[in-house]
């Protein structure tokens, strides 16, 4: 069988330099050889054209992703996004977008980047951008056009929100590095808080070093609080370094371990800490993963702290980036971590699958124990278990819908319009009256949903249609679905609380950007209060580090 020598030299040009070398394996050879074979036939013979790059992308594309969901292939064209992603990096105007019928929104100006800078604000409408009109662009093509090269100008046309006036606009682009710490702050009662979005950039140690800095020169700092839901992960090292803070030098705090023994490291602290004996509390819930899960891990192994909330995700796995040559790149698991008590908390094993080639949690009776510094009990294969359970807030049907259509977005940005300031994040108030001008604006809007009792009835109907009861008992369900239907206003009524607090909070950060955000809505965050409440009682914060013991009398 004769095969194009581009094909070969192109695919797998290590496999023709070390050919001789590789020649006694069979198995080697003989799967390249059909690897080859069948890219040669399809493109010469698939029904549409099919380019090498094409195949080649689909190849390792779908290597990839029958592997694990954290291996990926990112061929050259996106490397940008790609850096995005695992850096927190880019040059732009360092601005969030969103489109409306007819132009680009300003969704929410970082602060203290050039969008920000030249005095945009969320609602102002891009109408042009480099003197093209953005009426029919998706979102996608203008990010695009006002991503660019650092130092380099991007000219865009503006509809200003609270005057009306259109202004065109010269704006700088600059490298943007999103902050890693996206609050602070201390309650009345010597709780600091932090909120660490992310581990993805070089020095989110020190953005958390900073803050915890800034609390102690605010005030006496009694506890403090990390926040790490929703905290997706990011680099190793800069976990480490936030358990430094809080842990002594010289501690091993993760391990890695994987097929080749020279993915084997060991993860100290290097420093002694900032605040080796400050009472602490970690809050996670099932989106914390990763280099999340190290932090949270580390400290309950250590028993350096309590961590309330939810079961975190359960991502136990170390990925290595590489270049594969012409500006493509592979990312790669490469090792598992292990947490001080030795546990790992990967919940999946992608080795093993079941007849559909799904992936299921490792079971209960396979997950091993290991013990804390104080002896308390931990287990492996499934995520951090918090110390204090607290399940979070669910949203209503109704606020759902009204998230989900930016309607209350959308009343924000009116509201801004028309206040030009607001107090604090921690004091705003939306009054009764503001809820009144709220419902009233709902009027004109098209928003719907379906509560639980009317998500049960549509299931039971189906149900009585399948076995066919329907017929008999019709009139029954008609009355019972007819009381069932929702009213809005109604709606609107019993979940006036919840509603509010949506409403404030995203008109916070119209005025003070996503920290004022964040710290309005720890005024209504069960898990926050379950942790202010340990932290606040010595007793009960000592005894969830303690191994209890049940003696006998005699």
């Amino acid at each position: 069988m004769k095969y194009s020598a581009k094909i070969i030299a192109f695919l797998f040009p290590a496999f023709a330099l070390n050919a001789s070398a590789q020649s006694a394996d069979f198995e080697t050879v003989k799967n390249l050889d059909i690897f080859i074979a069948a890219v040669n036939e399809l493109q010469n013979e698939y029904v549409d054209s099919l380019s090498m790059g094409q195949l080649v992308n689909y190849a390792l594309e779908g290597i990839a992703g029958s592997l694990d969901p954290y291996t990926e292939y990112v061929p050259a064209e996106q490397q940008k996004d790609f850096d995005f992603q695992t850096t927190g990096r880019y040059a732009g105007i360092g601005s969030l977008i969103r489109r409306d019928s007819s132009a680009i929104i300003i969704a929410g100006p970082y602060r203290g980047f050039p969008a920000d800078e030249q005095g945009l604000v969320a609602g102002d409408r891009i109408l042009e951008i480099d003197g093209q009109s953005v009426r029919d662009f998706t979102v996608e093509r203008a990010s695009n056009m006002l991503r660019g090269e650092a130092n380099t100008k991007v000219k865009v046309k503006v509809e200003k929100l609270r005057t009306g006036a259109v202004e065109n606009i010269s704006i700088t682009r600059r490298n943007i590095r999103l902050p890693s710490v996206t609050a602070s702050g201390m309650t009345p009662d010597g709780i600091g808080y932090i909120r660490i979005n992310s581990f993805i950039s070089d020095g989110c140690g020190i953005e958390v070093r900073n803050a915890l800095k800034e609390l102690r020169a605010a005030g006496e700092l009694k506890s403090l609080v990390i926040d790490l839901r929703g905290n997706r992960g990011g680099l190793l090292k800069e976990a480490v370094r936030v358990v430094n803070l809080f842990v002594p030098k010289g501690i091993t705090i993760v391990t890695s371990a994987g097929y080749k023994s020279s993915s084997r490291y060991e993860y100290r602290t290097a420093e002694e800490p900032l605040e080796p004996s400050l009472p602490l509390a970690v809050l996670v819930d099932n989106y914390s993963a990763s280099a999340a899960e190290i932090v949270s891990g580390a400290i309950q192994d250590l028993d350096r702290g309590i961590i309330v909330g939810t079961h975190t995700y359960g991502k136990g796995y170390v990925q290595t980036i590489r270049d594969v040559g012409y500006d493509a790149r592979i990312k790669f698991t490469t090792a598992k971590y292990y947490i001080p008590s030795g546990r790992c908390i990967q919940a999946h094993n992608f080795t093993t699958r079941n007849s559909s080639g799904g992936v299921a949690f490792i079971p209960d009776s396979l997950k091993k124990e290991f013990k804390t510094k104080n002896g308390r009990i931990v287990f492996d294969g499934g995520g951090v278990t918090p110390d204090v359970p607290a399940a979070s807030d669910e949203y209503s049907p109704i606020a759902v819908s009204l998230l989900s259509k930016n309607i209350i977005f959308d009343y924000s940005l009116l509201y801004y319009k028309k206040h030009l300031s607001i107090a604090a994040p921690e004091q705003f108030d939306f009054s009764d009256a503001d809820y009144d001008e709220f419902v009233e604006y709902l009027g004109g809007k098209e928003y719907d949903y379906k509560t639980a009792s009317e998500q049960l009835m549509n299931r039971l109907v189906a149900t009585v249609r399948q076995e066919r009861y329907y017929d008999n008992v019709k009139n029954e369900l008609d009355k019972l679905n007819e009381g069932l239907k929702h009213d809005k206003l109604k709606d609107l009524h019993i979940n006036k609380t919840e509603l509010t607090a949506l409403l404030r909070e995203e008109i916070a950060e119209r005025y003070y950007y996503e920290d004022g955000r964040i710290k309005s809505s720890l005024r209504r965050d069960r898990q926050f209060d379950q942790a202010r409440e340990v932290l606040l009682n010595e007793i009960k914060y000592g005894n969830l580090l303690t191994v209890v013991s049940y003696g006998m009398s005699n």
